[in-house]
């Protein structure tokens, strides 16, 4: 019988890693990622690439070979990248955090026994599939959606208008729903329900149809990026329109604050995340350290990135082997492991995604500040 070259590519692998030291063994991790074009703000690559630095120049356990390439923000280049990064015998691989491109670039990778771990994935089809060999490096949408429901009843929103888009899978499509679930649950009420499209530039159509509403809300909540949200928020404030805006980790983008430009204007802005940034966090001194060793970090992106390399790094360590499957097995095991984003993240409550806080982040004078950092006590069923 004629042996698959996938198989055998994998089993010569397996059998190379168990011959050598630990020390003399080599992760190679396969990213491909959003290095231009609409997705570029959120890529996680400068982290990844200081974290894997660090981690070699201590010379502990196996070294880290990071292969990175641009998708242009497309997922089919990012899903044929990822099918090169295999045959270059990847174990882990990561590529556009959106289904489309995970679900195939996933089935592409089992064959060869390899883990996609995306880095900034939060969408609930990749747990709902219910791959063996996935990894998500942040909580799902439904965890965001709920941390900032709570965060906004509890600041005193009780009327709350949610604006969906298909653009982007359930991430813009259903976490606003997944908010209004959780809002209505907590005692708040939805008032309206609208769509946008990415790109919007002019928002008046959705402002005509808010401003109609009687009485008026005093929350909006969307999951979008920028700059799309930045215009939003500057349109609302000159409509009169003076209640929250809500988002999710789209708005985690350091261009925020200068597109917005009124720090006035982001006072009731706030945004569930999955660290704290800009306030002289842990992650800023690890953003601050890799930007002046010469990386070109940018946000919370690049520490899930480290989070990931580090997770990689220390389960090989744990499992003594950079076999694949030894390497996923080890990732979830009890205790968890260090990170960038949270002191311990672990996988072995849910082999598919983190138990982690979520961090959610308001303004106070144009600065950023914590409103709540906690699991939400209620969270919306999403299978």
């Amino acid at each position: 019988m004629k042996v698959p070259y996938k198989a055998v590519l994998a089993a010569s692998v397996a059998t190379a890693a168990l011959a050598a030291p630990l020390k003399a063994q080599d992760i190679t991790i396969g990213m491909a990622v959003s290095l231009t074009g609409a997705y570029a703000p959120y890529a996680e690559s400068e982290g990844a690439r200081c974290m894997a630095e660090r981690l070699n120049a201590a010379g502990e356990g196996p070294r880290i070979r990071l292969l990175i390439e641009d998708t242009r923000s497309d997922p089919q280049l990012s899903v044929a990248l990822a099918q090169r990064f295999l045959d270059e015998g990847a174990q882990v691989v990561s590529g556009i955090p959106f289904p489309d491109s995970l679900i195939p670039m996933t089935q592409l990778a089992e064959p060869y026994g390899a883990t996609v771990f995306s880095a900034p994935n939060t969408q609930v089809e990749m747990q709902v599939a219910g791959f063996e060999n996935f990894i998500a490096g942040a909580v799902p949408d439904p965890i965001n959606a709920a941390a900032t429901a709570q965060a906004a009843y509890n600041a005193g929103a009780r009327r709350a208008v949610i604006i969906t888009s298909a653009d982007a899978g359930s991430w813009s499509e259903m976490l606003p729903r997944w908010f209004g679930e959780a809002f209505t649950h907590l005692g708040g009420e939805v008032v309206g329900q609208l769509t946008h499209s990415f790109g919007t530039s002019d928002w008046s159509p959705q402002i005509a149809r808010i401003r109609a509403i009687d009485p008026a809300p005093d929350a909006i909540h969307l999951s979008a990026m920028l700059p799309d949200v930045g215009i939003l928020i500057r349109q609302l404030r000159a409509n009169g329109y003076e209640g929250w805006v809500i988002g999710s980790d789209g708005f985690d983008d350091p261009s925020l604050e200068g597109t917005v430009a009124d720090p006035a204007a982001l006072e009731r802005v706030m945004f569930a995340t999955h660290g704290m940034t800009g306030m002289d966090s842990a992650i800023d001194a690890f953003l601050a350290e890799c930007a002046a060793a010469g990386f070109g970090v940018s946000g919370i992106f690049d520490a899930l990135g480290a989070d990931m390399v580090q997770v990689i790094h220390s389960a090989a360590m744990m499992a003594n082997s950079t076999d694949p499957q030894a390497l996923r097995t080890a990732i979830r095991a009890e205790g968890g492991h260090a990170g960038v984003t949270a002191p311990n993240i672990s996988y072995a409550e849910n082999p598919g995604f983190p138990l982690k806080s979520v961090p959610v982040i308001g303004f106070r004078e144009g600065a950023r500040v914590l409103i709540g950092d906690e699991a939400p006590a209620y969270v919306p069923a999403w299978n």
